[in-house]
Order: C-alpha cells, then sequence, then structure tokens
C-alpha cells in the first residue's frame, strides 16, 4: 500500500474516534454511560496510540475488553479504539473484525456505525475483497444525506478491478459530476481512470475526449502522446501529426525513434521535405541512427521531396553500404530524374551485377532509356530486350525497344543517305571537271 492511502484511512479513522469521543456526553444520554474506569483506559490506550506504541495499546484495551463489564457505548468505542490501532498497524483483517464489531453492537450510535460500514469498505479495498468493499460502500451511500465523490471513485475502482466497466464508469461520471458541482477541479487519477475504463471497453473515442480534458486541466507530454495515439486508432492522422510536431517543437521528444516517427507521419501526409530535415536534423544530433536502413530512407525521402542534390549523396553512401543492388537501381532513377544519364545509366549496372533486386527488369528499362537518352542506341536495344523478360513491364519495354529500332534505322538511314550523297556530289564533281578538260 502507498504511503498516501495509508494515511487517508488514518485520517478517516481518526476523525470517526476523536468526534465520538468529542461528543461524549451526547452519547452517554443517549446510549448510557461510560463508566471512569473505562474511559480512563481509552483515553491511555489513545495516549499510547499517538505515541505509536501499538502493542502497549492493544494490551490496555485487552485489559479493559477481558474484564467483561464493558457495555453499550463504552463498548462501541473500544472495538473502535481496536480498529483504529490495527489500522495504524496495517493488520487490515483484524481491523475489519474490529469495526464489525463496532456495528453489530446494537447500542452503537448510527453516525458511528455509518462511519464504521465506510472505513470497512476502504480496508476491504486495500484487502483487494472488492466486492466485500462495494457491498459496505453501497450501505454507506444509501444511508448517507450526502455523498461524496470519493465514494464512487473508490466503487469506479472496486468495478474496474471486477471488470464491470459500465458500473465503474457510472460512478466515475458521478464523481466527476459532483466534484464539477462543487466547483473544485476534478482530479487527475479519475480522469485517467475514466479514459482506461473507457479504453478496456474499446471506446476510443470517449477515450480521447477525455484524455483532451486531461491535456486540458494536466497538461502533459505523456497524455499528449496518449491522445495522438487515440486520433490514430481514430484514423484522425492530421491530429495525431499535429500532436507529435507541437512536442517535438516544445523540445519533449528526445528520443530518436519518437523523432523518426513524427518523419514517417510527415511521410505519411505526402510532407517528404519536412520528413527529411526532421530525419537530417536527427542524424545530426546523434538521436537517430545512421543505419543503413535509416540512410536509405532518408535518400529516398529527398528525392520524394525532389531535392535531387540532397538525395544523390545520401544514396550514394546507402548504396556503398549495401551488398545488394537495390540501392543502386533506386540511386540510378535518382540519377535519372537529375538527367545525368551517364551516372544513371553506370548505377543500372551496378545495381544488376550486384543482383538482389525484387524487379531486375524494371532496372533494364532505366537503363535503356538512360543509354537512349545518351544515344547509345545499341546498348539500350540490348538493355529493352532483357527487360522484356519481365511480363509485367512487357508492353513498356517493347514499345521503348520499337521505337530504338526506329532511331536505329534512322540513323542508318542518314548515314547511308549521307554516302550516296557524297558519293553523287563526287561524281558530279568528277563529271564536271571531264568536261571542261575536254
Amino acid at each position: 500500500m502507498t504511503k498516501i492511502k495509508q494515511l487517508l484511512i488514518v485520517v478517516t479513522l481518526l476523525v470517526s474516534v476523536f468526534a465520538n469521543a468529542g461528543r461524549h456526553d451526547e452519547k452517554e444520554k443517549a446510549t448510557g454511560a461510560i463508566d471512569a474506569k473505562t474511559f480512563e483506559k481509552l483515553m491511555e490506550a489513545q495516549e499510547l496510540t499517538e505515541a505509536d506504541k501499538h502493542t502497549e495499546a492493544l494490551a490496555v484495551l485487552d485489559v479493559l475488553k477481558n474484564r467483561g463489564k464493558v457495555t453499550g457505548y463504552g463498548k462501541s468505542q473500544m472495538w473502535n479504539f481496536y480498529a483504529f490501532i490495527y489500522a495504524s498497524k496495517e493488520d487490515y483483517t483484524n481491523a475489519v473484525n474490529a469495526y464489525m464489531e463496532v456495528i453489530n453492537i446494537e447500542e452503537t450510535p448510527a453516525a458511528l456505525a455509518l462511519q464504521a460500514k465506510y472505513t470497512i469498505a476502504q480496508l476491504n479495498f486495500q484487502l483487494e475483497k472488492y466486492d466485500a468493499c462495494i457491498k459496505y460502500m453501497n450501505e454507506w451511500l444509501s444511508a448517507t444525506p450526502k455523498a461524496t465523490p470519493t465514494a464512487h471513485i473508490m466503487l469506479a475502482q472496486a468495478h474496474y478491478q471486477q471488470k464491470r466497466y459500465a458500473k465503474a464508469l457510472s460512478h466515475v461520471d458521478t464523481a466527476v459530476e459532483l466534484e464539477n458541482k462543487a466547483g473544485r477541479k476534478v482530479k487527475e487519477t479519475w480522469l485517467r481512470l475514466k479514459s482506461a475504463l473507457y479504453y478496456e471497453k474499446g471506446d476510443f473515442k470517449k477515450t480521447a475526449e477525455t484524455y483532451e480534458q486531461l491535456v486540458a486541466l494536466y497538461p502533459k507530454t505523456t497524455y499528449l502522446k496518449q491522445l495522438a495515439g487515440m486520433y490514430g486508432e481514430l484514423g484522425q492522422d492530421m491530429r495525431r501529426l499535429a500532436i507529435y510536431d507541437s512536442i517535438y517543437l516544445n523540445g519533449e521528444l528526445p528520443k530518436g525513434k519518437d523523432v523518426l516517427n513524427l518523419a514517417y507521419m510527415f511521410l505519411g501526409q505526402d510532407a517528404p521535405y519536412k520528413a527529411a530535415k526532421l530525419m537530417e536534423k536527427g542524424m545530426n544530433d546523434g538521436k537517430i541512427e545512421k543505419s543503413q536502413k535509416n540512410i536509405e530512407t532518408l535518400g529516398n525521402t529527398w528525392a520524394q521531396a525532389n531535392q535531387h542534390d540532397k538525395a544523390i549523396p545520401v544514396l550514394e553512401q546507402a548504396a556503398k553500404l549495401s551488398s545488394k543492388g537495390a540501392l543502386f537501381a533506386r540511386l540510378a532513377g535518382v540519377y535519372f530524374d537529375a538527367g545525368e544519364y551517364t551516372k544513371a545509366a553506370n548505377a543500372t549496372m551496378k545495381a544488376s551485377e550486384k543482383g538482389g533486386l525484387k524487379n531486375p527488369g524494371n532496372n533494364y528499362l532505366l537503363m535503356g532509356m538512360s543509354y537512349s537518352n545518351l544515344k547509345k542506341h545499341h546498348k539500350a536495344l540490348q538493355a529493352f530486350r532483357s527487360a522484356k523478360q519481365t511480363k509485367k513491364i512487357l508492353k513498356d519495354a517493347r514499345a521503348w525497344e520499337q521505337h530504338t529500332l526506329r532511331e536505329i534505322k534512322l540513323i542508318e538511314d542518314l548515314a547511308k543517305s549521307k554516302i550516296e550523297l557524297e558519293e553523287k556530289t563526287k561524281k558530279t564533281l568528277e563529271s564536271k571537271e571531264n568536261n571542261k578538260e575536254a
């Protein structure tokens, strides 16, 4: 048990003991007198208890009990002191038994019996006897003229432990309502319990609403993250992104994995430039590991943002770290988009040499397109014919092959025409020279 819970129980017990002791004359009229000897022993037990001499205090009460002469209101107070001392020693089982004695004595005043039931409920909660806790707390609620929010919260916690979430929620709502009516700030733990209950029910909308209240009353990064998680469950990705971005901008996202996660969120919302900036800064700050995967992702992200001057050196670095050709294939695509066809062609060749490509046909197609732009048509034609081996791109590869064949034929025709023209021109000149001589 935590020290706070212990203190709450002890305070409750003290209120019960001393409040009733202070009304001694009033109870004496209603239920009978406490003889001087009994009163003296009760006060002695009280003083010993205040001095933390619990064993000695119990011994005093045992003497009083063994006399067998304590009756009525005096007997109620004796068992009340027993209960208080046992609870102070954290002997909650004996404390509950002592309080049961209090409520079973016919002469026990109604107020004292009611207070005993309330404390029995508290103690049973600590003993994890939740049904007993619920029983006595409900009896207390039915008899008290003014219910307290704390009583409803205890009932909510007990029902929660028994997985009776609907009943637990009902009591939490009542507690929150009573607290609001009293003009008090709703306790943080109450709202946390409420959010847990809605989450257990799978009601993510209500869970998110509760976290919104928590953030408003108790602004903490933990609650913001949990709220963002609920927005994710609800498919409200922009809200989720906005929360994580605000946490990052506030300097409260220290872990590299969280920064990387935020970068992926920006990618998911088609904001690659922002994602790349986050990743680059995270790597420079030492928060994000410069692993092959992360470097590759950064390069691809710069490429998506059409920042080829930034994407190329990063992808070059990633490609050198890789034993497979996939990164060279990706790098070739970036080179091609940047208009660097020679580098693109060389990268596709390296990709093919390293192997391990999921789509080798695409690599050959890009190789052919690169050579085509370099006017190296025969190499392009060879690449397109290799690309035709992949069914998915057969149509595209065949189209490029036909285009290349036309280009080759056109070049050959132009070359042939040039030769023919040169020969014709030569013959014409020779003929003119012969005529001149003649």
